[in-house]
């Protein structure tokens, strides 16, 4: 369950790194890890899919963040850009 009174607009730098593999080794779930070893997992709208193509490389992302209930923050994307190494 979302705590809706913890979203809150952000834009992360990280690594876009897969969390989640379907039978046939598809990433299903991604996330950004910081810097500061801080995770968001990335929701699967259409920004949060698009993003698959660039798995493991350095992203800047803007969206909206919540807090769930277990501590775990997400990202809904609404603007990216893959950083120059």
């Amino acid at each position: 369950m979302v705590n809706s009174n913890e979203s809150r607009t952000v834009t992360i730098r990280g690594l876009l790194v897969p969390m989640a593999w379907d039978d046939k080794g598809n990433v299903t779930a991604t996330a950004i890890s910081t810097h500061l070893k801080e995770e968001y997992l990335v929701d699967q709208n259409a920004w949060g899919e698009a993003l698959l193509a660039f798995l493991r490389q350095r992203v800047k992302v803007s969206g909206s963040v919540v807090l769930k209930e277990d501590g775990k923050k997400v990202i809904t994307v609404t603007k990216y850009e893959v950083l120059e190494e």
